[in-house]
């Protein structure tokens, strides 16, 4: 019977590369192993976390969010993103860009502090050109005849469009129509938020939001370098201008005339450098399509914020990343800088002020971001306890020392 001492002789040195091949093999296998572990670990899933349903709307969303507010039945929506906690790098300052025109560059106005970005009111400049805004766009027809009228006299707008009316149908076809002639695009927020009491979540997705629908309209990457708030009324909110600038926004649209005055005054506001705003109400149509060609006769050219202020215009790529699958960058962390805040701030600070005031039990209520009749009352009150001039306004020292306190 055949025996183990029966087999065919193998050399050592057979045997050692027989050996050596078994731990090639069984090595390998290993490796293959650990690698399939690793990226069942590292790779993004698709769970609940960022999973997403398609409503019988045909609105994307992701789960457990809530749904953009409705429109009017059978217009389209811009579908909603969440944010994410680890957001898209962006740079915190934005370098200064190449100036188209050096002379109008030279207008452009400064910040009034370290930590802050510029609010464009007006330019300082002695040329004849007019910057007409036009905000909101609810109406989408005025905005037609608005934005025809402009381009019959070769002139150009600028147009901040509230991001729910920007997706309608209507206004959609509008703004691509006025941004293909030339008209600038520019970011009003999604809702039309004051943004200065809201959380640093809902400033993220108020103002990526209203950029991503111009992006869904235009069917580019579109990026805005104005941001305009609400009313104008949180110009001066540090933490706002913080996130525009980390988006890489130039500064905040502000106006030195309002349309909402009546002829006679709009007439007499008109001077170089001049920047109007307007709405598409039916009051502020009949208004615009008299003023724009008078403005032109008047020998003043109508051009838009980038080009009053030699900035090249809005920025513009392919759009590979589908609407849905971008995310919304979170706010970066700032240095605050203490501004004086009185009756009629709105900001950012007031609403940190104001949670302050409630806690040391001078002030009632839930805080809203504006410095008004309470609040005055309440710094009054800590001045009086703290042996401080009774003002009712609080210098940055002040300010300083409350949000600071334990």
């Amino acid at each position: 019977m055949a025996n183990r001492y029966n087999r065919p002789m193998i050399s050592r040195a057979r045997q050692r590369s027989m050996d050596r091949k078994r731990l090639f093999i069984i090595g390998g296998a290993a490796a293959v192993l650990v690698l399939v572990v690793v990226l069942a670990l590292v790779l993004p899933k698709g769970g609940k976390d960022r999973a997403v349903s398609v409503p019988a709307e045909g609105v994307l969303q992701a789960e457990g969010e809530p749904l953009v507010p409705q429109q009017a039945e059978g217009e389209p929506l811009v579908p909603l993103v969440s944010p994410t906690s680890t957001p898209e790098p962006v740079a915190a300052a934005t370098p200064e860009p190449q100036a188209v025109d050096p002379q109008r560059a030279a207008a452009r106005p400064t910040p009034t502090a370290e930590g802050f970005m510029p609010v464009f009111s007006k330019a300082n400049t002695e040329e004849k050109i007019v910057a007409i805004t036009v905000d909101d766009c609810f109406q989408a027809e005025n905005l037609r005849q608005i934005v025809d009228k402009a381009i019959e006299v070769g002139g150009k707008l600028t147009i901040f469009p509230i991001g729910q009316n920007a997706v309608k149908q209507a206004q959609s076809e509008i703004l691509k129509y006025a941004w293909e002639n030339g008209f600038e695009l520019e970011n009003h927020t999604y809702t039309h938020n004051g943004l200065f009491a809201c959380s640093n979540e809902e400033l993220a997705e108020e103002v990526y939001k209203q950029q991503l629908a111009l992006s869904h309209i235009l069917g580019v990457e579109y990026h805005c370098h104005f941001l305009r708030p609400r009313g104008g009324d949180a110009r001066g909110d540090q933490r706002m201008q913080m996130y525009a600038r980390q988006l890489g926004y130039y500064g905040i649209a502000h106006w030195s005339a309002s349309g909402s005055a009546n002829n006679t005054k709009i007439a007499k506001a008109l001077e170089p450098g001049a920047i109007y705003l307007f709405h598409t109400t039916d009051t502020d149509l009949e208004k615009l399509l008299k003023f724009i060609p008078w403005v032109v006769e008047q020998g003043y050219q109508l051009v838009t914020l980038n080009e009053m202020f030699g900035y090249p215009a809005n920025e513009t790529s392919e759009l590979t990343t589908p609407i849905t699958e971008h995310e919304i960058p979170q706010l970066e962390p700032y240095q605050m800088v203490y501004v004086p805040l009185k009756k009629t701030s709105y900001c950012w600070e007031a609403y940190l002020l104001q949670e302050k005031l409630v806690a040391m039990g001078y002030l009632t209520g839930s805080p809203d971001g504006v410095y008004g009749d309470g609040c005055v009352a309440a710094i009054k009150a800590y001045q009086k306890d703290h042996g401080m001039e009774e003002t009712g306004e609080a210098d940055a020292d002040l300010v300083r020392t409350i949000l600071e306190s334990a």
